[in-house]
């Protein structure tokens, strides 16, 4: 892949449902080895552009390039080679209840993948190893707290290897210690294996621990881009209300 191309791209990206506009002509760019995050109020379209971004919405205009295909136009089944480039761990890890850790790290191996039962085994247990989970793949997501959920989650997104991985709400609802674990290994992740993120999250302290570039969304358009140093310096007034609300929420 040229070294120009970007990771993940959109340009006048536009969602529309109901007769109402979510997304409003969004470009945005992430190039490969990059963190970015994505803030924003609830209801401001942040988690609509991530949908996107993985194909798992159609847009109603506009381009998603994802490494250099434009997934817009393509049907659910033409989709579908493009989307196992990309892991995605979603807000509660989206874990089947009735499958164990094992089998929920596995399930994606065992359906995209001609493996055997012991290189499946053997990634499972890496990736289990990798976000600080060895020995609990015969335990249920009814038998781990919040903050183990979420590293199962993302260690079944990197079971298969992805390019990027796109985080939705990676701390919500984790405690402050636990919040700060996850964060560490998105940091870690993204050192050693060179990972490219989307985090989306509400969450400043966490996106300012682990983004490298900040955008911020407001009622389907970007206000917003920089570093964590320049958003937090940005002068405009809708991203300094929403620094504000989140440093009071902390308190």
């Amino acid at each position: 892949m040229n070294s120009k191309t970007p990771a993940l791209e959109t340009r006048q990206l536009v969602y529309a449902v109901e007769n109402k506009t979510i997304l409003k002509g969004v470009d945005l760019r992430v190039d490969y080895g990059e963190v970015l995050g994505v803030m924003g109020a609830s209801g401001s379209g942040k988690t609509t552009l991530l949908k996107c971004l993985c194909g798992l919405l159609k847009p109603t205009a506009g381009e998603v390039w994802v490494e250099g295909v434009n997934i817009a136009p393509l049907s659910e089944r033409e989709r579908m080679p493009m989307r196992l480039r990309l892991g995605i761990v979603f807000q509660y890890a989206a874990l089947f209840d009735f499958l164990t850790v094992y089998q929920n790290v596995a399930f994606g191996l065992e359906r995209h993948r001609r493996l055997s039962q012991k290189q499946i085994r053997d990634i499972v247990r890496e990736r289990l190893a990798w976000v600080g989970l060895e020995g609990v793949e015969n335990l249920y997501p009814s038998q781990l707290s919040g903050g183990m959920r979420k590293r199962v989650g993302l260690a079944r997104a990197l079971a298969m290897d992805p390019h990027i991985v796109l985080f939705d709400e990676p701390t919500s609802g984790l405690d402050p210690v636990n919040a700060y674990q996850i964060d560490k290994l998105i940091t870690r992740l993204n050192r050693e294996l060179n990972l490219t993120a989307v985090v989306v999250s509400h969450d400043v302290t966490s996106l300012t621990r682990t983004c490298d570039r900040i955008v911020m969304v407001d009622d389907g358009q970007i206000i917003a881009e920089g570093t964590p140093a320049e958003i937090r310096a940005s002068e405009h007034p809708k991203v300094q209300a929403f620094l504000r609300m989140a440093s009071a929420e902390t308190l």
